[in-house]
C-alpha cells in the first residue's frame, strides 16, 4: 500500500537534508498526506490535503484528526472511526473500508479511500501515524457509469434486455403468495421501419427516445420498463391484478396512438402492437414468458396493429418460430411468383350519373393450399411485418393495368371502368413505384385516368408533406387520387383542402 512507501516512514516536519527532500516529495504528490502524533492530533497536512479538507496546515496543526478529517459511511450515514486509532492499536498499516465519505469543512462530501501506517523512531518505537487519502470521486463516477452502462440501453436510458431479464428472474426466484399476479408486457411499434427509411436513423433514434419517455410516464411507480431491442419495449407489472394490467396495456396503446412525432417539417402518427401475459413465478420459465408476450404483440400486429392482445400459453417457442418462418416464406413466394388473385367489387353512386364511367375497387386475395381465398385483412398485416408491401403493391398495379389493357383490346370503343387500387403507406416512399406505373401504362396503352389510387388517412397523416408530393405526382401522370378511411383521424378534415384529391 502507499502507506508503506519511503516518504510515509519519515516524520514531518524534519530538519535533515534528506528530510527536506522527503517533505518536498510529500508536498508535490497528488494524494492527501496527513501525519499525527500518538494522540491523533494533526502534525502535518500537505497542500493537496488543504484543498481536499478545507483546512490549512496552520489551522489543522494540533487539532484532533476527527475534526479535520471527519468520515461517515455512505450507506448508513454514521461516523466511521479514523484509521489512525486502529493503526496505533494494532501497530501495523491498515486500510479504510469501502463506501466512506469525507465531510469537508464546508459541509460537502467526497468519497475517499485511505491507508494509515505507523511512523517509527530510529529505535523502532511508534511515534505517530501517516495517512494517505485518495479522492475517489472520479473512480466512483467511472464505476457508477460502468454499472449503469451494463444495465441500461445507451440510446433511451431505459433498462436493457439483460437487466430486464435479471429482474424477472429475480422475481421468479422469490417466494410469495401464489395468488399474487405479475404481468409481462411487450410493446412493438408499428411501421417504425418506414419512418427510419424515410427520415434516416437519427429520426428513428429520436422516436425511440420519445416513446420510451411516453411509456414511462404512463406506467405506475415501481413498474419496470426496458428496451429489449430494435423498436421493442418490455414491461414488468409486479403485484398487478389482471383488470389493472389490461387497463395499463390499453393506456399504453392509446398514449402511443395519440402521440405525434415531429421531424423537421414532417409529422408522423405512431401506433403500437401490445401483447401481455400473466406470469406464474413458481412454474414459468423466463424464455417462455417473453416468447409468449412477444407472440401476442406479433398477433396484434398481424391483426392490423394499434391493438392489445393477451398471450396464449398453448404454442411453444419452436411452433411460433416455425409458423412465422413458414408464413414469411409463403408470402414472399406469393409476391415473387404472383400467386395472389385480383377481384373487382362494383362501386355504386348513391345518385345515378348517366355519363359517369363504371367504377370498380380492386381487391386482393390469396388462395390457400385447399383453393380457398384468404381475405387481404388476414395476410396484409403479416406482409407489412415482413416488409413485403412494396412488392405486393407493384404486383397489383402491374396486374390491374394488364387487365385493363386486355379489356380495351377485347372491347374497342367501349369505355373502360375506372379501377380504384389501395396502396400501403410504404408506397408513399417507394421511389420505384411511379416510374414502374408510367412504364406499364405505356406498355399496355391504358389511359392513366382509368386508375384511381387510394391511400389511407393514417398513411397521409403519418407524413403529410410526403403524401402531398406523392399524390401530386400521381395527378401529374393523369391518375385519380382518393383518401380512404376518412374520419379515423381526429384532424382529418383540416388536411382535406391541402391534398390533391379527386
Amino acid at each position: 500500500m502507499i502507506g508503506d512507501c519511503s516518504y510515509a516512514m519519515v516524520p514531518v516536519p524534519v530538519r535533515t537534508r534528506d528530510g527536506e527532500a522527503a517533505r518536498a516529495i510529500v508536498q508535490s504528490i497528488g494524494d492527501t498526506v496527513i501525519t499525527t502524533g500518538t494522540d491523533c492530533t494533526v502534525t502535518y497536512l500537505n497542500p493537496v490535503g488543504e484543498r481536499l479538507t478545507g483546512w490549512t496546515l496552520d489551522e489543522a496543526r494540533g487539532q484532533p484528526l476527527d475534526l479535520v478529517l471527519p468520515m461517515i459511511s455512505e450507506l448508513t450515514r454514521q461516523p466511521i472511526p479514523n484509521t489512525a486509532l486502529r493503526c496505533l492499536r494494532e501497530g501495523r498499516a491498515v486500510d479504510l473500508e469501502d463506501g466512506v465519505l469525507l465531510v469537508r469543512r464546508n459541509g460537502t462530501e467526497v468519497p475517499v479511500g485511505d491507508s494509515a501506517a505507523p511512523i517509527r523512531s530510529p529505535a523502532g518505537a511508534v511515534i505517530g501515524v501517516v495517512l494517505v487519502i485518495q479522492d475517489e470521486s472520479e473512480k466512483r463516477r467511472i464505476g457508477r457509469q460502468l454499472s449503469y452502462d451494463a444495465t441500461h440501453d445507451v440510446l433511451t436510458g431505459l433498462l436493457n434486455r439483460r437487466e430486464f431479464e435479471r429482474r424477472v428472474t429475480h422475481l421468479f426466484g422469490m417466494s410469495g403468495d401464489v395468488a399474487t399476479q405479475h404481468f409481462v408486457v411487450c410493446v412493438d411499434l408499428d411501421r417504425f421501419k418506414a419512418i427510419n427509411d424515410a427520415c434516416g436513423h437519427p429520426a428513428g433514434d429520436a422516436l425511440l427516445r420519445e416513446i420510451g419517455k411516453l411509456l414511462g410516464a404512463t406506467l405506475r411507480r415501481g413498474d419496470t420498463l426496458a428496451r429489449i431491442g430494435g423498436d421493442e419495449f418490455a414491461i414488468l407489472l409486479e403485484n398487478c391484478p389482471r383488470i389493472e394490467a389490461e387497463r395499463i396495456a390499453e393506456g399504453l396503446r392509446a398514449a402511443v396512438a395519440q402521440h405525434r412525432f415531429h421531424w423537421g417539417e414532417r409529422s408522423f402518427v405512431i401506433t403500437a402492437s401490445i401483447g401481455f401475459l400473466a406470469t406464474n413465478p413458481h412454474g414459468d420459465r423466463l424464455t417462455d414468458v417473453l416468447a409468449a408476450a412477444d407472440a401476442a404483440s406479433y398477433e396484434a400486429k398481424e391483426a392490423g396493429g394499434n391493438r392489445v392482445r393477451a398471450a396464449s400459453r398453448s404454442a411453444t417457442d419452436r411452433d411460433l418460430s416455425l409458423g412465422r418462418l413458414h408464413r414469411a416464406t409463403e408470402l414472399a413466394r406469393a409476391a415473387d411468383e404472383g400467386h395472389f388473385r385480383l377481384y373487382a367489387q362494383p362501386m355504386v353512386a348513391l345518385q345515378h350519373e348517366p355519363s359517369a364511367p363504371a367504377r370498380l375497387e380492386i381487391l386482393l386475395r390469396l388462395p390457400d393450399r385447399h383453393g380457398r381465398m384468404e381475405a387481404a385483412a388476414r395476410f396484409l398485416p403479416q406482409a407489412e411485418r415482413y416488409h413485403l408491401m412494396p412488392a405486393i403493391d407493384r404486383w397489383v398495379i402491374r396486374e390491374t393495368i394488364a387487365l385493363l389493357g386486355l379489356w380495351r383490346r377485347k372491347s374497342p370503343g367501349e369505355a373502360a371502368p375506372v379501377c380504384s387500387v389501395n396502396l400501403d403507406a410504404t408506397a408513399l416512399a417507394d421511389h420505384r413505384l411511379l416510374p414502374m406505373l408510367e412504364q406499364q401504362l405505356l406498355r399496355y396503352d391504358v389511359p392513366p385516368a382509368t386508375l384511381c389510387f387510394e391511400v389511407s388517412e393514417n398513411a397521409v397523416l403519418a407524413d403529410l408533406r410526403q403524401a402531398e408530393r406523392f399524390l401530386s405526382n400521381l395527378r401529374s401522370i393523369g391518375c385519380g387520387t382518393a383518401l380512404d378511411d376518412v374520419g379515423s383521424g381526429v384532424t382529418a378534415f383540416t388536411y382535406l383542402r391541402k391534398l390533391p384529391l379527386n
